[in-house]
């Protein structure tokens, strides 16, 4: 009998996802993820434990920030550049919705992906840092003024479009939606100061995407930060 030849399967790999639950950036990524349909292999970094500063994970990001993608033997961190990526390889037919080629729209939505980065994120990072690393008891009168500016901020991005960045939903929408999830266990949206701005987040937590990684790690994030206030205000 003749010998059949050996049929090989080429198995591809699904990008692994570097993240924490109650990471505002990480769930960015996965909520793109569910919306495009594409499978991440999800590994779980202990910031307590600080594995985020390990030589392990610093190889891939210096900087021990979460998230971070390995694509193959591509590294990516920063969850906006992680989102463009995963979009413009992976997107398919909804890459142009989420990320527009028109350049008007496109740079709408990098200022907005920006600000997010530059100022917005910011507010929250210098809340839960020290919280949980440093011994910080609560947030100070100025974390929470701050707080209240980034959310006028938001509003007055509202005021020209039905979505953060344009009248089109983007990825704009998840960055900054994820930022503000993270945000309502310091202080929460005041829908009197900022009606725009809690209209558009009610829309986005009506999303299942929204409700299964935003809302559940915005909820770890608030148990994290509370159960460290109280700890270090016994200390």
């Amino acid at each position: 009998m003749r010998e059949l030849p050996t049929i090989k399967v080429y198995c591809k790999m699904a990008p692994i996802l570097y993240k924490l639950d109650g990471s505002p950036a990480a769930n960015t990524v996965r909520m793109l993820a569910d919306i495009i349909g594409l499978e991440l292999d999800l590994k779980t970094v202990d910031f307590v434990k600080l594995e985020h500063k390990s030589p392990e994970y610093t190889k891939l990001n210096p900087l021990g920030t979460i998230p971070v993608l390995v694509d193959g033997d591509f590294v990516l961190s920063d969850s906006h550049a992680i989102m463009i990526y995963l979009l413009s390889k992976y997107g398919g037919d909804k890459s142009e919705a989420l990320y527009p080629s028109d350049p008007h729209m496109r740079a709408a939505v990098n200022q907005i992906l920006f600000f997010d980065a530059s100022v917005y994120f910011i507010r929250l990072k210098v809340v839960a840092l020290p919280t949980i690393m440093e011994g910080m008891k609560s947030p100070t009168e100025k974390h929470l003024s701050d707080i209240e500016e980034a959310y006028s901020f938001l509003e007055v991005y509202l005021s020209k479009h039905q979505y953060i960045a344009c009248d089109e939903f983007t990825i704009a929408d998840l960055s900054v939606g994820a930022t503000t999830a993270g945000m309502q266990g310091i202080l929460k949206l005041d829908a009197n100061k900022y009606p725009r701005t809690f209209e558009w987040f009610s829309k986005l937590e009506q999303e299942p995407y929204f409700q299964k990684f935003a809302v559940y790690g915005a909820a770890a994030l608030a148990k994290t930060l509370q159960l460290f206030w109280n700890k270090n205000s016994q200390e």
